[in-house]
């Protein structure tokens, strides 16, 4: 897998990156995650159309559910858990990704470390080219590429 890179296999799986801008409202941002399964994270992009933020599933559905979670789980301000005007910028993470150069190994670390379960790909001014889901390491590994 060492000798892999990103580009090699970011599209085994995953065709196309999902964005939303900032100002996407949270309706958007679910919406585009039900509209394909294999989409676990949608990517947050400026008006330059950069990567900002990224969405994984997991922070919708804390923001969806919090009335579920023990607050002491809760991540989320109590404002905005309670605002009708949530938008992407709040609820995205800071921006982790990987480039089409990077090692598969270098990229299969950095999901693990930050517990994510797909990465943006971004080219050298940060616009989002692609998705590495692990669903394509997992391909790689058992088609002992």
């Amino acid at each position: 897998m060492a000798k892999l890179r990103v580009g090699d296999v970011r599209t085994l799986i995953t065709k196309k990156a999902t964005t939303v801008s900032e100002d996407a409202p949270v309706s958007e941002v679910a919406r585009k995650l039900i509209e394909d399964p294999k989409t676990h994270t949608v990517y947050v992009i400026d008006s330059s159309e950069r990567l900002v933020g990224i969405i994984p599933l997991t922070e919708i559905l804390q923001y969806l559910y919090y009335e579920d979670i023990p607050v002491e789980f809760i991540t989320y301000s109590f404002p905005l858990m309670y605002s009708k005007d949530v938008r992407a910028r709040d609820i995205m993470l800071p921006p982790i990704c990987v480039k089409d150069s990077d090692t598969l190994t270098d990229a299969f670390r950095t999901m693990f470390e930050n517990k994510l379960m797909e990465l943006p790909v971004v080219d050298s001014d940060m616009h989002v080219i692609g998705d590495l889901n692990g669903l394509e390491l997992i391909e790689v590994r058992i088609s002992g590429q």
